[in-house]
């Protein structure tokens, strides 16, 4: 499949466009399913209240890499304590040049923004709040040991990744950690239809970009690189998604906890 040229350039469009949209639409599809159970258990406030942090990550996201791809931004809410009014809970308004490639092709990065920026955010509260052992480098040490790693044996390292943090952090630093990350997690991953939107009018431009870039490195016989860097993405994007998975499971597990107690 890498070895001719249309197999070496399809291949390489493919895994850097449907691997971050699609760990991103299914960790979106959980994130709205965690939006529901946050307002039918604690009431549609909850989104502020509770969600708040989430929401201001999850716009702060799309606003840095609209700035980033040179966007104008015309308008940002982070957050809209008048979202009954208007039905938004925040929103980043912006405006780009249909003639610039690399305008245009920032919006596939903008709509996914959120997913990123709350899965690093949430990345940085596991290592200096619960001070994980996981590192970026312990993943990529497996990749050279054995580019064969499986799906399974990502997950179980951030599984154990957070069992040993829990077990080695403090009482106090837990409880912080789980309330920040229900913050975020419980509001931030739900990238709404437009965002997606977003992200598909920026798709034909990245595809576009990926193609001439693909073929660059196959006549420079770039392969062996591209093939090691590929795999170390699939790899850490496949991480990313798994760790947002299950802040979000841990986050819908909680509110609905505090659910069934204020109901009682």
């Amino acid at each position: 499949m890498w070895d001719s040229y249309f197999g070496f350039v399809i291949t390489f469009v493919a895994v850097f466009t449907l691997v971050p949209y699609l760990t991103s639409l299914i960790t979106s599809w959980l994130g709205h399913l965690s939006k529901i159970i946050l307002v039918n258990n604690l009431g549609n406030n909850s989104q502020l209240v509770v969600g708040g942090l989430g929401v201001i990550i999850h716009e702060l996201g799309h606003a840095i890499f609209a700035y980033l791809f040179g966007h104008k931004v015309t308008h940002v809410q982070l957050l809209n304590t008048n979202y009954r009014q208007s039905g938004s809970l925040g929103s980043v308004d912006h405006r780009w040049n249909d003639r610039n490639v690399y305008q245009m092709l920032g919006n596939f990065f903008i709509g996914l923004a959120p997913y990123y920026l709350c899965s690093m955010v949430l990345y940085l509260l596991q290592k200096y709040l619960l001070h994980a052992q996981f590192s970026v480098s312990s993943l990529a040490q497996s990749l050279n040991i054995n580019t064969t790693l499986s799906v399974s044996m990502i997950f179980d390292s951030v599984l154990g990744n957070l069992k040993s943090s829990f077990a080695n952090a403090s009482w106090g630093m837990i409880i912080v950690y789980i309330i920040l990350t229900i913050m975020i997690a419980s509001t931030g991953y739900d990238l709404s239809r437009n965002d997606f939107m977003t992200v598909n009018k920026g798709i034909l431009p990245w595809v576009v970009v990926l193609i001439v870039l693909g073929s660059i490195l196959y006549v420079v016989n770039f392969r062996i690189q591209v093939i090691t860097g590929a795999i170390y993405f699939t790899a850490f994007s496949i991480l990313f998604m798994f760790h947002a998975i299950i802040s979000i499971l841990l986050s819908m597990v909680v509110i609905k906890i505090l659910g069934f107690v204020n109901f009682i």
